[in-house]
């Protein structure tokens, strides 16, 4: 669809397609597109961090809002391929910045199911702009990468 759009000229827009957004040029307001990636709390609009996307793609995967509950436990919708089974691991959130929101969607589901520790592994020889939520306890914890570090605004932590 981005593509679409620049071919037809469209020189500024933010655009959402599945929850993966694309974005190019400035807002109307003439600054960057914002975009907030969500705390996995039972707030549905609580912020963990803002970014600056433009001219990048963003996408998000997570295991705190699609679930589903078998035998009062939550059971994640992210199905591991190596298993056929629901992931069982502490990440619940992994948001990726990349060249496009194709990029970033293929992305983010790969290390949701890796997990926190290979995952990382895999950001750092990759050299991806990654954000991830783990949960520790009761709460929860964040970690960048240094390449997501650059479209950072603001951090809730």
């Amino acid at each position: 669809l981005a593509r679409l759009m620049e071919q037809e000229g469209i020189a500024r827009y933010l655009v959402s397609v599945g929850g993966a957004l694309s974005s190019r040029g400035m807002n109307a307001q003439g600054q960057p597109w914002r975009v907030a990636i969500q705390k996995p709390t039972d707030r549905e609009n609580a912020v963990q961090a803002i970014v600056d996307i433009n001219g990048h793609g963003i996408s998000t995967s997570g295991s705190y809002r699609n679930y589903y509950e078998l035998d009062g436990k939550r059971v994640s919708h992210v199905i591991d391929p190596q298993t056929g089974r629901p992931i069982e691991h502490n990440l619940v959130s992994v948001t990726v910045i990349a060249p496009t929101a194709l990029e970033a969607d293929g992305w983010d589901t790969g290390l949701m199911v890796l997990g926190t520790q290979k995952a990382q592994e895999v950001v750092r020889r990759e050299g991806l702009a990654v954000f991830m939520i783990m949960k520790e306890g009761e709460g929860f914890k964040t970690w960048m990468s240094p390449q997501f570090k650059t479209f950072l605004v603001s951090d809730k932590n």
